[in-house]
């Protein structure tokens, strides 16, 4: 570590940037990563016109960052430039975030401590290697929940990237084949209650038959009154079919193998619940004035079980 690269890290300690890896992640290959409970400001480099600041402080807690793909970062900036209403339906994306060598192996070495509170861990793996410093600084959907409910679904009834090799397109192919994708159009990519924890192996082997108990044991917790249930199932429709209007409107943009994250609160059952599209690092143009229709029936796919 070079003396500049330590001073620096020391002036990062002293305004208090910690990070931890994020106890809410559901689904997804890399490791999300939060400030720490104790951190009292992140800074962050906005996206923006070159008149932007050169760097904003955000509150620590509202945010969770993600490793950087360069591909997820240019469509936020292209989405919404051609349609600035799509914020609505993502997770706001405040800027990017570099961290030091030393911050990431503080992660790393807490691995074990986290683990020892869990019977499993499906980014175990993930956790021990993680070496990614740059992120991507989004909106953390669950902050504000006192005991968030969430679900993760893979959308598409075959996964695809115009970056995938013909052996990893093979791989998809099989996976959705095998799974609900290849009926439905989703599967289930991680789900979180307060008592248990499903991951996306789970989710990838569940059979086509289970899909509507499992789905009404996600939104309907136990005891629901008839009112709450309503209004939960309501509002995630509501959001469902807006959502469809919008990709219905935008000719030419493919969202492949992005999923759809569903949050609500379970101890605020009135509070507004969530839905938002996630993870457009294999998101595309095409050379076509049409919609991506196999996005528009998984999302009617879904708000048909909900309805």
């Amino acid at each position: 570590v070079s003396f500049e690269e330590r001073d620096n890290v020391q002036i990062q300690d002293v305004d208090g940037e910690r990070f931890c890896f994020y106890g809410n992640q559901v689904g997804g290959h890399f490791c999300l990563v939060k400030p720490a409970p104790e951190s009292t400001r992140i800074v962050v480099k906005p996206n923006g016109p070159s008149e932007s600041p050169d760097e904003i402080e955000l509150p620590p807690q509202s945010v969770v960052l993600k490793p950087l793909d360069q591909n997820e970062h240019k469509f936020y900036k292209e989405i919404l430039e051609q349609a600035p209403a799509f914020a609505s339906h993502m997770a706001q994306l405040y800027g990017t975030k570099t961290l030091s060598h030393r911050q990431v192996s503080a992660m790393t070495a807490e691995v074990d401590k986290i683990l020892a509170k869990e019977e499993d861990n499906f980014l175990e793996t993930r956790m021990r290697s993680h070496q990614y410093r740059t992120y991507i600084v989004l909106q953390d959907l669950a902050s504000s929940m006192k005991k968030p409910r969430i679900m993760d679904l893979k959308m598409g009834f075959k996964q695809r990237s115009q970056r995938h090799s013909l052996r990893k397109r093979e791989r998809c192919r099989m996976k959705a084949t095998s799974s609900t994708s290849h009926f439905l159009g989703f599967r289930i990519c991680g789900i979180q209650r307060e008592d248990r924890f499903f991951d996306k192996y789970w989710g990838r082997k569940m059979p086509l038959a289970d899909m509507h108990a499992v789905l009404s044991e996600f939104f309907v917790p136990p005891d629901v009154s008839a009112d709450d249930r309503h209004r939960i199932l309501k509002g995630f429709v509501e959001k469902l079919q807006g959502m469809r209007g919008m990709v219905s409107s935008l000719g030419g943009w493919r969202f492949w193998s992005t999923s759809l994250l569903f949050l609500f609160d379970e101890q605020d059952l009135g509070a507004q619940p969530e839905v938002k599209m996630i993870d457009f690092a294999h998101c595309a143009r095409v050379q076509s004035d049409t919609p991506d229709e196999e996005m528009l029936c998984s999302l009617w796919n879904i708000e048909t079980f909900l309805q």
